[in-house]
């Protein structure tokens, strides 16, 4: 396992679920971008504390809702004290529950990172909703994350209740990301949803292709 010296964004994937086959893809893209590199987890721990440089890290993969981590119980575990980062480092936690008081304590005392710039979703999480924000990413640049990631965390927990009429939707109409944005806001019980957040949003309609077949 190598992380460049230089790298001032570090994209971490955890999971190789089908779910997250467009958030792969795109942190792949994010990959190629200057001073940016993806690790992809191989479940061996990582003392990166000396990375002076190392300005930002993301995480990604599925959260547990007790426990801060990714990826408990799999050989791809990503536990905080398996990753050891400078104090100054802005941690992000693109995943389920991290957000939590009681995760975002363990990530930080895990990790080395000041407890105020650990952040994440205190509750569940919605994996189109995190392929919106890495296409932000891409098209707006690994430094926009501070912009974006406090929304990606507003959007999760707006649309919470929605989750699973969301997902049933798009099940039934055959993974189809722009069929499913048609129904849901036909509907019209959720306008006031989709206006708020829909800079957000956008990108699903620019760019599909990251969003299709994801059952």
């Amino acid at each position: 396992m190598s992380v460049p010296f230089g790298t001032h964004s570090l994209f971490i994937h955890c999971s190789e679920d089908k779910q997250f086959r467009g958030i792969l893809k795109l942190l792949r893209e994010l990959d190629r971008s200057p001073a940016s590199h993806l690790l992809d987890w191989p479940g061996v721990p990582a003392d990166l504390s000396r990375r002076r440089v190392l300005r930002r890290v993301l995480i990604s993969g599925h959260g547990n809702p007790i426990q801060a981590g990714f990826q408990l119980g799999s050989v791809r575990a990503l536990k905080p004290p398996d990753l050891r980062l400078p104090g100054n480092t802005d941690l992000y936690l693109m995943g389920c529950h991290q957000g939590a008081e009681q995760q975002r304590r363990a990530w930080a005392a895990g990790t080395g990172v000041d407890a105020g710039r650990v952040r994440g979703s205190a509750g569940e999480t919605e994996s189109a909703l995190s392929t919106c924000l890495l296409l932000h990413l891409l098209e707006d640049g690994a430094e926009s994350i501070d912009h974006w990631f406090p929304v990606w965390t507003r959007c999760n927990g707006a649309f919470r209740p929605h989750f699973p009429r969301v997902r049933e939707v798009y099940a039934r109409l055959e993974a189809d990301p722009i069929a499913a944005l048609a129904h849901l806001k036909a509907a019209g019980d959720l306008d006031a949803l989709f206006l708020e957040f829909e800079e957000f949003l956008a990108p699903i309609s620019r760019r599909p292709d990251y969003l299709t077949d994801l059952v």
